[in-house]
């Protein structure tokens, strides 16, 4: 049974990645990904409460967003409330053909039910010329550290099912009809935080970050049971438990021929 994060409930929360870290790299593979004609038409698949569209507000010709989750949506039109926003899938996107010159997703890819739909949805309503951009992890690289993956040991297995390698999303999207399919590295995130300092902003709810969020209660909770340990043991020794981070987000774009 796939596992799926019901972002109706925790919209609310969901903002607070952007307050505890700031995302430059991707800003700037999102700004080279435009380029320099200001006058191109964008849809965002997966927009969220809408933290990348305003980023991008000002930048671009029309800029839409899309996404499944009612609540989610209502707090981006609060973020951008002159970007039309429709709810709907990223497997049957509701517009015509050639209807963009872009269409990107952040941190969404792993959440699309059938992968090769949405692509080839991508592809239908792309112009010529027209370029997809997908940012996320890629967890079969085994370069990632992360405390997450580290003491919720359901999750990076779970992240294996959920994401593609690069490889193999390369290979998708050019099957899927795009040429000129590139991968690099947008963001390399290095964070250590103390487990208490993580505790107090919240960095450890369920409710912080999907891998966790499509936990079951008791694989949660041995989780949090396991950090709890470890800050005992690091107290025996007069010591503090730090959290690590060493994370990798990838930019994978391909274009279509004019």
């Amino acid at each position: 049974m796939t596992r799926a994060t019901d972002y109706d409930s925790i919209s609310s929360q969901y903002d607070r990645r952007y307050q505890s870290q700031q995302y430059p790299g991707i800003e700037q593979a999102l700004v080279a990904f435009l380029g320099e004609n200001s006058n191109v038409d964008v849809l965002e698949v997966g927009c969220g409460t809408g933290h990348w569209l305003k980023t991008l507000d000002s930048r671009t010709g029309v800029l839409t967003g899309l996404d499944l989750s009612t609540n989610m949506l209502g707090r981006a039109q609060m973020e951008t409330p002159e970007t039309p926003l429709v709810r709907g899938r990223a497997e049957a996107l509701p517009y015509r053909s050639q209807s963009f010159d872009r269409v990107f997703c952040i941190n969404a890819f792993h959440h699309f039910v059938d992968k090769p739909k949405f692509l080839a949805e991508a592809r239908r309503v792309l112009r010529p010329q027209g370029g997809l951009m997908s940012v996320g992890l890629d967890p079969h690289t085994g370069l990632n550290r992360w405390w997450v993956y580290d003491y919720f040991h359901e999750t990076l297995d779970l992240d294996k099912q959920r994401y593609p390698s690069t490889l193999e999303l390369r290979a998708d999207v050019a099957r899927a009809g795009f040429r000129r399919c590139e991968t690099s590295v947008s963001e390399h995130l290095v964070i250590q935080i103390p487990a208490q300092a993580a505790i107090e902003r919240g960095l450890l709810d369920q409710s912080y970050t999907s891998q966790l969020t499509i936990l079951s209660t008791q694989e949660y909770q041995a989780g949090l049971d396991r950090i709890m340990r470890a800050i005992d043991a690091e107290k025996t020794r007069g010591a503090g438990l730090m959290l690590v981070a060493d994370l990798r987000l990838y930019a994978t774009v391909g274009w279509l021929d004019g």
